[in-house]
């Protein structure tokens, strides 16, 4: 059985005076009458008008042997439709309890993704930094909302992310994430998309509809909310093509060399110099901090050519550079790989995790390893700098070296593309050398073993260019390297083991449906004579 009752607030009105108007909740009749007498018994006698709004209804559906559903609606219609859809289901004896859904926002989900699903992902920082900027974006229901996430990361001690700057493009279409999750439609998701791909790249759009996906995926394959629809599966994804196939020349290499030396330089004078000056300005004692750095200035301009002539050079940026163009590796793998994991004798480098989940090893190359001896081993990583030193310098590199349009992930593609262009590995070696699961991942260096693979069809088909096909037949060609001597002498041979016709009157080798000719091929007297005397 399906009830359905009004809990739309009542409106009390009073003609031509907008000021006299009052709502009530659906449960304060007691308070509508009072308000009436008050404006019946006024100086002017007002006449008011009550009615009920048609803007909540609760439906209540009671089912023998089945759980009961409750839900409220925003109209009469909705309402309406619940109990029939509800009503049809159960007759097919199918059960789904839209009740949940409908008494939860996706605001409200969003949160509790933060707390329960996001940290067991790799990429939790980047997800929360999205999802919290989502709900800071949706409005005040949001903010309070994101204020409550982070006093529960507190209660749990876990640290909150702490906004300095702000990194990512505002939304403004995002106030359907506080409607009840069975209310999301696909026409409020593919509005948000609209909306963000006018500020940001296609490409970012795309990932935003991956974590949209995520949490529609554990919404209802892990928490049990039932929807009749999921408005995720009809969204459309943008078309783009951000593949990089940004490729780094020799002039351009020398050039970023040599500037990566400078800034190894003077990072080393830099150290230098800071010692120097601490020894020379120790035990004196200052007025203020202002006259410190006056003479500490002083001192170090004193003090500067001394500190490059007894710097000790660490190549960490140079080494850098050459380990990612000759090990294919990603940033952060190589910004994490510690000494312990480098193997002198195998001549590998392990990554017990990868992007893609999967330990694999590094392979180093001799050249690599000597330039691996030549840094210190006084620090657990290899290259023991941080992540926001090494993009700044490289940053900084590409402008001494007027380089533009290169970043670092950029090598990463140059190391597969010049081991592609060797042409001696198969597509088997270069995954492995890459690190990518996906044999697709790998598709877009196939042009550059294009100039290889016609190399190895002359290889493949290097007998047969001893010869020329037409109209049926087979010419031997003028420079080829066998002799017309050798090709009858063998044409006999096979003719005779096939008890076939080893050759006929005209000169030519009977080879099935086709002949081998040589007239007009003869180079010398000699080899005509000898044709002849084979023929006779």
């Amino acid at each position: 059985m399906a009830t359905i009752a009004n809990r739309s607030r009542f409106r009390v009105t009073v003609k031509n005076v907008p000021g006299a108007t009052r709502h009530f909740s659906y449960d304060q009749l007691e308070a509508v009458e009072a308000y009436m007498q008050e404006l019946r018994r006024s100086k002017k006698k007002y006449k008011p008008n009550v009615v009920q709004l048609d803007e909540s209804w609760l439906v209540r559906i009671r089912t023998k042997g089945q759980k009961e559903q409750s839900a409220t609606f925003s109209s009469l219609e909705q309402a309406e439709r619940f109990i029939k859809r509800v009503e049809e289901e159960r007759g097919r004896s199918l059960f789904a309890d839209y009740s949940k859904s409908l008494k939860v926002t996706l605001a409200e989900l969003i949160v509790r993704y933060l707390l329960e699903e996001s940290p067991k992902h790799k990429s939790h920082q980047v997800t929360s930094y999205c999802l919290e900027g989502w709900l800071a974006d949706s409005g005040p229901a949001g903010v309070k909302l994101l204020e409550a996430y982070r006093d529960k990361l507190r209660e749990l001690g876990k640290p909150v992310r702490e906004v300095k700057f702000q990194m990512r493009r505002s939304s403004d279409e995002l106030a359907w994430i506080h409607k009840p999750l069975a209310d999301i439609t696909t026409v409020d998701i593919e509005s948000f998309i609209n909306d963000r791909l006018e500020v940001v790249a296609s490409g970012t759009v795309d990932r935003d509809i991956d974590r949209l996906k995520a949490i529609f995926q554990v919404v209802t394959k892990v928490w049990d909310y039932a929807l009749a629809k999921n408005p995720m599966d009809s969204v459309r994804r943008p078309k783009y093509f951000n593949e990089r196939v940004r490729r780094i020349s020799t002039d351009e290499e020398a050039r970023l060399l040599d500037a990566l030396a400078a800034l190894d330089f003077e990072r080393a004078v830099e150290a230098r110099l800071t010692q120097l000056a601490d020894e020379a300005l120790a035990g004196q004692t200052f007025t203020s901090f202002s006259a410190r750095k006056k003479v500490l200035a002083k001192v170090r301009a004193e003090l500067r050519p001394l500190a490059e002539e007894t710097a000790e050079v660490v190549p960490y940026l140079e080494c850098f550079y050459q380990f990612q163009v000759c090990t294919g590796a990603r940033r952060a793998e190589t910004m994490g790989l510690p000494w312990e994991h480098i193997d002198l004798v195998a001549q590998t480098a392990f990554l017990p995790e990868t992007k893609n989940g999967r330990p694999r090893k590094l392979a180093l190359r001799k050249d690599l390893l000597a330039l691996l001896e030549d840094l210190p081993r006084d620090t657990t990583r290899i290259f023991d700098v941080g992540v926001d030193y090494i993009v700044g310098a490289w940053m900084k590199a590409c402008e001494m070296a007027g380089i533009s349009d290169l970043r670092i992930h950029d090598a990463r593609h140059e190391a597969i593309s010049r081991l592609a262009e060797t042409g001696k590995v198969s597509v088997q070696d270069l995954q492995t050398f890459s690190g990518h699961r996906d044999l697709r991942m790998l598709m877009r260096y196939s042009h550059l073993c294009a100039s290889r693979l016609a190399k190895k069809l002359d290889e493949c088909f290097a007998d047969d260019n001893q010869i020329r096909q037409h109209r049926g037949r087979k010419y031997l060609r003028k420079k080829a390297s066998v002799s017309v001597r050798d090709v009858v002498d063998a044409s006999c041979e096979t003719a005779e083991a096939s008890e076939a016709t080893p050759l006929n009157t005209s000169g030519e080798v009977s080879e099935g449906r086709s002949t081998l000719t040589f007239s007009g091929f003869l180079a010398s007297e000699q080899s005509r004579e000898s044709l002849a005397s084979l023929g006779a």
